[in-house]
């Protein structure tokens, strides 16, 4: 254990000393010939002269690993520049060096449509002597054997699990680009993101002490409770954790995204019990680090506590009976094989002519692997056909194989909310989420949850890509409410009332506050906000309690799990009871979630370049408990405001004078353009 705790703390040095040199000193001496040969599939040992050709111009070693799940997703991203370089006299070469099984790397290959060489370098030597550390990581070596870029594929992920918005910045293809030109490659280095490149080997077995954390007692356990609802087969998990050698190999990267509260998604504080899986707790990372440090002892299978059968996430919510309605998705989505996340709102056509009371709703995919997340509400049909006619086509789709019914949907999609009915009842909401894990949206016992007459079901959907070309045709299954129910579910929304959020400002805070009329019961909310937030917050201020209830706070907001959380039991507030949401804002350069660089003025509005702060509560109620929308059109002026702002600011104006004083419509005036 100690030879290699020194084995790789030396690795560690030396990676840090190559990727500080290169830095400062591009392009690095020479590479002994010798430490730059990988072995193929078949065992033969293949020099750098033969990767490089005889009249190559650079070997491009593209460090991958069959089931890390970012050389996944970028394996169709290096095929296109080994294809796009291949005449300029680049190789790409995919290189895989913790993996010694040819099948399951020739697997890999055919699963992507990888047409460039992969080899075996699993003694860690090429890796070694260009300071690889991660997968996938580009190392760029020119015919004199010098690095001349190390890092990422391009910039679509700088932190793990963190996508940066907006276009990718093609870091390896400017790099390559460079070299070709014959100037010095004007960034050498990138900090690549992805699986560590050493993780450890299945070590050595040895009985372990009768009070020792084993996999058996205490990992697996813990995997069952917060993991395997998504890291089992054909669920939405980039890969397993159901075995001993699953743990094994996974749970170093597992304890870093605890930690840093990406995994399990969506984490929240709060005082109140909600449905959402309760997160890892301290005691759980202790426990796994301490797993780790003793060599990850396997234990007694026999001693497994007995473990619940894991939910059939395939089908509707059992415990429930068969849904009284079941609607298809018109046709299918598909996704190509690389490029930015999809988002698309799926039309459900419904269309009754009375009101729909429900008792449960589900959003069920068919291939919960790209299926990130779902916002579920209702739309009126003729707001739905104009969503479609206006922002049906191609608007949204990053690749050209990507194609799928429904509208484009960060926002901004330019047709107006309808008013409520004069009974109160909104004629657009959102009634349920979906995200990996989360089954059906059950409403409280004596209440339901209202589908206005004439409206459509539609799916705000977050896609996510796997590498390769896929698709999904995802259901609605509905129960109906047979008994009367005694009160209605209600949409409140608590918005934030400000106008920009200023460049450089790295915490900048937003509140919007509501108090509730009367007494009533808190069933679930949404916070919502967009790329800029870094934590929210929402309390609640009851009459004569001098200290506020912490509802719910997200500490690691990510606008891409937007998550509806359900109480277990609904919580009684009396009226005068202040409910309160507070945003963080970081809109400096050290944001990687910032969608400007450099950092720019972020103003209040609809699209997801833009900021807003709009949590949504739901109340069960027997009286509309914002029976004329006031909250809606709270948050509609406020928007309004900051567009007028804006428009003042950037000196862009519906109408002129001339000098005469005649008023006419601006010639630079766009009424589809909505920023303003």
């Amino acid at each position: 254990m100690l030879d290699r705790m020194h084995h790789h703390l030396v690795r560690a040095l030396c990676v840090t000393w190559l990727v500080a040199t290169a830095a400062v000193a591009a392009p690095t001496e020479p590479l002994p010939a010798d430490r730059l040969a990988v072995q193929s599939l078949d065992g033969e040992a293949v020099p750098f002269a033969d990767l490089l050709g005889a009249d190559g111009r650079a070997v491009c070693y593209a460090f991958l690993h069959p089931s890390c799940p970012l050389a996944q997703d970028y394996a169709p991203v290096l095929e296109v520049l080994a294809r796009r370089f291949a005449e300029a006299g680049v190789s790409v070469v995919g290189v895989v060096c913790e993996c010694d099984d040819p099948a399951e790397v020739a697997a890999y290959r055919a699963q992507f449509g990888i047409t460039f060489p992969i080899a075996l370098d699993t003694s860690f030597t090429v890796a070694d002597a260009v300071g690889a550390t991660t997968t996938p990581q580009a190392v760029l070596v020119d015919r004199e054997r010098r690095i001349r870029y190390s890092g990422r594929i391009d910039d679509r992920y700088k932190i793990r699990g963190v996508m940066t918005p907006g276009d990718p910045d093609p870091e390896l293809a400017d790099a390559i680009d460079d070299l070709l030109a014959g100037r010095e490659v004007r960034v050498p280095v990138t900090t690549p993101a992805g699986c560590p490149l050493d993780r450890p080997e299945r070590p050595v077995a040895r009985a372990p002490a009768r009070d020792a954390v084993t996999f058996s007692r205490h990992v697996l356990p813990f995997l069952h409770a917060h993991c395997q609802k998504c890291h089992s087969p054909n669920r939405a998990g980039p890969f397993e954790l159901l075995t001993y050698d699953d743990a094994v190999n996974w749970t170093e990267i597992a304890i870093e995204e605890i930690e840093a509260r990406r995994m399990p998604p969506a984490q929240i504080e709060s005082a109140l019990d909600f449905k959402w899986p309760k997160p890892p707790t301290a005691a759980d990372v202790a426990m796994l680090r301490q797993w780790v440090a003793d060599g990850k002892p396997e234990g007694d299978p026999a001693e497994t506590p007995p473990l619940e059968p894991l939910p059939d996430m395939s089908a509707f919510q059992e415990d429930l009976g068969p849904p009284d309605i079941v609607l298809e998705q018109p046709e299918p989505t598909q996704l190509g094989s690389h490029g930015n996340d999809l988002y698309r709102n799926i039309v459900f056509p419904l269309d009754r002519p009375e009101d729909l009371r429900l008792r449960a709703i589900q959003f069920l995919p068919r291939n919960p692997k790209v299926v990130h997340h779902a916002l579920i509400g209702h739309l009126p049909r003729e707001t739905a056909e104009e969503a479609v006619r206006k922002h049906g086509g191609r608007e949204g789709f990053a690749h050209p194989d990507d194609r799928g019914p429904g509208f484009q949907d960060p926002h901004g999609i330019g047709f107006r909310v309808p008013p409520v009915r004069d009974d109160g009842q909104p004629r657009a909401a959102f009634v349920s989420g979906f995200v990996p894990g989360v089954r059906a949206t059950v409403a409280p016992d004596g209440v339901a949850l209202v589908i206005p007459a004439g409206c459509d079901i539609s799916a705000q959907t977050h896609y996510v890509r796997t590498g390769k070309t896929e698709t999904d045709s995802s259901r609605i299954g509905i129960w109906l409410e047979k008994r009367p129910a005694r009160e209605t579910l209600n949409m409140v929304y608590v918005s934030g009332d400000f106008a920009v959020v200023p460049r450089g400002v790295a915490d900048f805070r937003v509140r919007g506050s509501w108090t509730l009329p009367e007494d009533a019961d808190l069933v679930g909310l949404v916070p919502h906000a967009h790329r800029l937030a870094r934590w929210i917050e929402i309390r609640a201020f009851l009459p004569d309690e001098p200290e506020p209830l912490r509802i719910l706070r997200v500490p690691q907001w990510d606008y891409n799990w937007q998550s509806a959380y359900d109480l277990a039991r609904p919580r009684r507030f009396p009226a005068g009871t202040r409910f309160e949401a507070e945003c963080s804002y970081d809109n400096s350069a050290a944001n990687p979630r910032n969608p400007f660089d450099p950092p720019q003025h972020v103003w209040h509005n609809e699209s997801n370049s833009d900021e807003m702060l709009l949590p949504m509560f739901t109340f069960a109620s027997e009286h509309p408990l914002d029976a004329r929308g006031k909250t809606f059109k709270k948050f509609i002026a406020s928007l309004g405001q900051s567009r007028f702002l804006r428009r003042l600011v950037d000196h862009r104006f519906k109408y002129v004078a001339d000098a005469e004083g005649n008023i006419s419509l601006s010639p630079d005036y766009d009424p589809d353009d909505h920023r303003y």
